[in-house]
């Protein structure tokens, strides 16, 4: 956000009211631009961050796997072999973030970008994801893998993708409406497919190929992400099976998808502030509002500190 703020700042095409849509960014002296990417946090600044990490109860990262090419699967890159194994496909990206372009030059853009693009990476493997593609200004992602338990990849997804959406609607929401940038927003899709529904293969060319799924609930994720509402997350009906409790879901009015053999497939709107919320992971103030109290001090509530209060709210006080 730091750095984000400072670009925006800066920016002559905020600063310059007169600035013309048929006016060329060289017109202005961007150089600025490239020291604000330099200090965007890598990943041994983030990994200083030791209030989150301690938070979430994860070990540091120390380095990322490259794209399309998820550790449990890179056997099978350049060969014709395939295997079936379950995973978690989630997609998520920013909505309407094209209208920064009508508010900064396009180097801010980028900037603004890079760093939501950063922070989500950094999320989803802070979380035990994996991500496989990168989408402008979203991501596709795995939770998943030889290693790990459904039930643990489903509740890594979900916390993943609800500190993406936090991000975005309050960090970053609150700044760019001071500026006049109104309506962005996350959606999000995750879904759950099993062994038997998800085939891993090298898909491609040469070097211009992935290792990837071919499964009808990697292709529903993004389905259920167009169906989400602004900063929502909609879940598959695989995902809330792995969890004893459905209080967090709405069941959509329509399901997304028929097998055509009398069977439906069921999507859900995931209340993921309640979920953070009743998890420890943030509070409510007052006001309603989500603040998130990942790696914070736990603040013992001591009933001698109602006593200012409740002495003037007699006959209510008890001494």
């Amino acid at each position: 956000m730091d750095v984000i703020k400072k670009a925006v700042d800066k920016d002559p095409k905020r600063m310059n009211k007169l600035f013309s849509l048929h006016q060329e960014d060289s017109d202005y002296d961007l150089s600025y631009i490239k020291g604000l990417r330099a200090e965007l946090p890598g990943l041994e600044s983030l990994n200083e961050s030791t209030r989150l990490i301690k938070g979430l109860g994860t070990p540091a990262i120390n380095n990322l796997p490259s794209l399309g090419n998820h550790p449990d699967f890179s056997y099978l890159r350049g060969t014709t072999n395939t295997e079936k194994h379950w995973i978690i496909s989630g997609f998520v990206d920013v909505r309407k973030s094209t209208q920064l372009n009508n508010r900064f030059t396009l180097q801010t853009v980028a900037l603004i970008t890079e760093g939501i693009v950063k922070a989500s990476i950094f999320a989803v493997n802070l979380c035990g994801g994996y991500v496989h593609r990168i989408q402008g200004d979203g991501l596709m992602v795995y939770f998943g893998g030889k290693n790990i338990e459904k039930i643990q990849a489903t509740k890594d997804a979900l916390k993943a993708f609800a500190l993406i959406t936090y991000f975005v609607k309050n960090d970053l929401k609150e700044y760019f409406e001071a500026n006049g940038i109104k309506d962005i927003f996350t959606r999000a899709g995750l879904d759950l497919g099993h062994d038997n529904q998800v085939l891993w293969m090298y898909s491609g060319l040469g070097e211009a190929g992935e290792v990837t799924t071919s499964s009808l609930h990697t292709s529903l994720a993004p389905k259920m992400q167009a169906t989400a509402l602004s900063n929502g997350i909609v879940v598959g009906q695989h995902i809330l099976n792995q969890l004893s409790n459905d209080k967090y879901f709405k069941q959509k009015s329509k399901p997304i998808w028929d097998y055509e053999d009398g069977r439906f497939y069921n999507h859900y709107d995931f209340d993921w502030e309640k979920y953070i919320t009743e998890n420890d992971f943030a509070v409510q103030d007052q006001n309603g509002n989500v603040i998130l109290t990942i790696g914070s001090p736990k603040v013992k509530l001591d009933p001698i500190n109602l006593v200012p209060i409740a002495s003037i709210s007699k006959p209510y006080f008890n001494y």
